[in-house]
Order: C-alpha cells, then structure tokens, then sequence
C-alpha cells in the first residue's frame, strides 16, 4: 500500500489521521482467499450435527454463527 492514511470514529472519540503501510485494498480479489484461510477455523466452530441446533455460515467477508436452547443455558 502507497499514500494511505484512516482515521479512526467511535462513540465521541476521533484520532489523528495516521498511515497505513500494510493491508488489502478495498475490493481486492486477494482478500477473499486471505480472509477465507484465516477465518475457516470459526466456520468448523458449529457442530455439523442438526439436532444440536448450531449453525455457521460464511460468504464473501461475512461470517454469521447462531445456536438454538431450550434456555439460556443450552
């Protein structure tokens, strides 16, 4: 990465604008692959069994993982 800089906003706080030297530019087509090696662990998280009611889907750049109890404690 060449010239990039952020900043970063939450709640009531905004820092100074500093460099980025490293990273995937937005919309690379190498960033699915970098994120698909390095998030695979969560997806296996789920139990494959559908009786036990957890779930875990992957697309793109988005992982969603869900369970279902009877309680709260389940």
């Amino acid at each position: 990465l060449n010239n990039r800089s952020t900043t970063l906003h939450f709640d009531d706080y905004r820092s100074d604008l500093f460099n980025v030297s490293n990273g995937v530019d937005q919309g690379c087509p190498l960033s699915v692959i970098g994120f698909l090696f390095y998030n695979s662990p969560v997806l296996r998280v789920a139990d494959r069994n559908p009786q036990r009611g957890e779930l875990s889907l992957g697309f793109i750049d988005d992982i969603a993982l869900a369970a279902r109890g009877a309680s709260y404690e389940d």
